[in-house]
């Protein structure tokens, strides 16, 4: 019933006390299911899908959506899905730098690149 981009905004849904709840990850998702709820109650009064049916009574009585905030695990897929690229500095560099404080600055990093360039050897 709902239109690819509604649908992709459901997280989830599950029946508490004969109510049907849609719960949702964005606001507009709700607000696109508030502007078609009549339409959505109706089109269930009209037809109720067998596996809604609990001995010919309505597995549920009322439908209801809210908004969640909770962030999906997007973040743990993405970090499967990270490539990791071998370090390919090797530290072999010149530090034109005048500047004492700044020299030893890029001289404590080339040191740094030149000791991981080690260990990936």
């Amino acid at each position: 019933m709902f239109t690819p981009p509604v649908r992709k905004m459901i997280n989830f849904t599950y029946i508490k006390n004969r109510t049907l709840f849609f719960v949702f990850n964005h606001p507009v998702g709700k607000q696109e299911f508030d502007n078609n709820i009549q339409t959505i109650k109706s089109a269930l009064k009209f037809y109720m899908p067998p596996e809604c049916m609990e001995e010919d009574v309505p597995l549920f009585d009322d439908i209801r959506a809210f908004v969640t905030y909770t962030p999906k695990n997007i973040a743990k897929e993405e970090e499967k899905q990270k490539e990791v690229y071998p370090e390919r500095a090797s530290g072999d560099f010149e530090i034109p730098i005048q500047d004492k404080k700044l020299h030893s600055l890029v001289l404590s990093i080339q040191k740094i690149i030149k000791e991981m360039h080690k260990n990936d050897a």
